[in-house]
């Protein structure tokens, strides 16, 4: 999957992914209204992992990023997975409960 991520995205990923909980109605609608887009797909040569597909994002209008939607049953529909090529929290300075401004590129 890294290999998907370097060539559809031009994204190195760092180990894991940064999870946001979207709380605000408005911010929620334009998320849903996105994953109704097509994306990027990104699907896993290990057949134990789900595909994907991502959305490429500018966080805080400093560190590209993308949108990661796991292709699964269930997922939260307010649940926003974010990766990059460096560590998301330790880049930007990140704590628990601070907001974060996510641009669709």
């Amino acid at each position: 999957m890294r290999r998907q991520f370097i060539e559809k995205l031009s994204i190195d990923p760092y180990p894991g992914t940064l999870n946001l909980e979207i709380i605000d109605p408005e911010f929620l609608q334009i998320f849903k209204d996105l994953k109704a887009k097509t994306g990027i797909e990104i699907t896993p040569e290990d057949p134990s992992f789900c595909s994907a597909r991502c959305y490429p994002v500018l966080i805080n209008g400093q560190l590209k990023a993308a949108i990661v939607l796991p292709l699964v049953e269930g997922y939260p529909e307010n649940k926003m997975e974010l990766i990059a090529s460096q560590n998301i929290k330790e880049t930007l300075s990140i704590k628990a409960g601070d907001n974060l401004e996510v641009e669709i590129l």
